[in-house]
């Protein structure tokens, strides 16, 4: 008798089986949990970081640290915090883009909610650089003010016009962050769990295949003993 044969002759024998793991695996495709989990939405933007004195927030390294826990977001983005705590560290994803550029990506239940995550937590940081780069502005300007109003001897003129001229040169260098690219609605990737309907026939399809290889596995250990 041929292997096919066999094969027939064995389905045959287990037709029960053949008849209820894809019906059993159907059933179970279109009940699972996973069916009613919402989509997700994505949205991104880019960033420019600054140059100003070597602060934290110029280095790539440091802010995918700086936003990726807790006390950025208890303190600048308050709103969302409160709202999801937790969670929202899971929500956002920080890239380092190279060339100090880096992208902040945000996933929400929606366009809109992704958008307005991204946004959030894009402005929070913004502003927050903003704040330290005029600090770091002031420093200098009152360094500037200081060195000029200084009464020093004809010894000291070419030093003080020397660290003169290093001050106004740095201050000229430096720059805050920028927002390269702004977040679009509808720009985000759409992650969708399979319908019900797909799950079913999934689990369908797979209950036969388990059924025609458990009738076939036997041959082909019979045949290679």
């Amino acid at each position: 008798m041929s292997v096919f044969n066999h094969v027939a002759e064995r389905l045959r024998k287990h037709l029960w089986i053949v008849i209820a793991l894809p019906i059993l695996l159907g059933i179970t495709g279109w009940l699972v949990p996973i069916g009613k989990m919402p989509s997700s939405f994505e949205a991104q933007t880019t960033i420019q970081l600054g140059s100003y004195m070597k602060d934290e927030y110029n280095d790539p390294n440091q802010v995918a640290i700086i936003l990726s826990n807790d006390p950025f977001f208890e303190k600048h983005v308050q709103e969302l915090w409160n709202e999801r705590q937790q969670a929202l560290l899971s929500q956002v994803t920080i890239s380092d883009l190279s060339n100090h550029l880096i992208q902040i990506r945000y996933r929400g239940k929606d366009t809109d909610d992704a958008m307005d995550g991204v946004n959030a937590v894009t402005n929070a940081f913004l502003a927050e650089d903003q704040t330290r780069f005029n600090q770091k502005e002031k420093i200098i300007d009152q360094a500037i003010e200081s060195l000029k109003k200084e009464k020093t001897s004809e010894n000291e003129t070419v030093e003080r016009a020397r660290f003169l001229y290093k001050l106004q040169l740095e201050k000229a260098n430096m720059k805050p962050a920028q927002l390269l690219e702004p977040a679009q609605k509808g720009s985000g990737t759409r992650v969708s769990a399979l319908s019900s309907k797909k799950r079913a026939a999934l689990g369908f399809m797979i209950g036969v295949t388990f059924s025609m290889i458990g009738a076939a596995l036997p041959e082909f250990v019979r045949r290679k003993e």
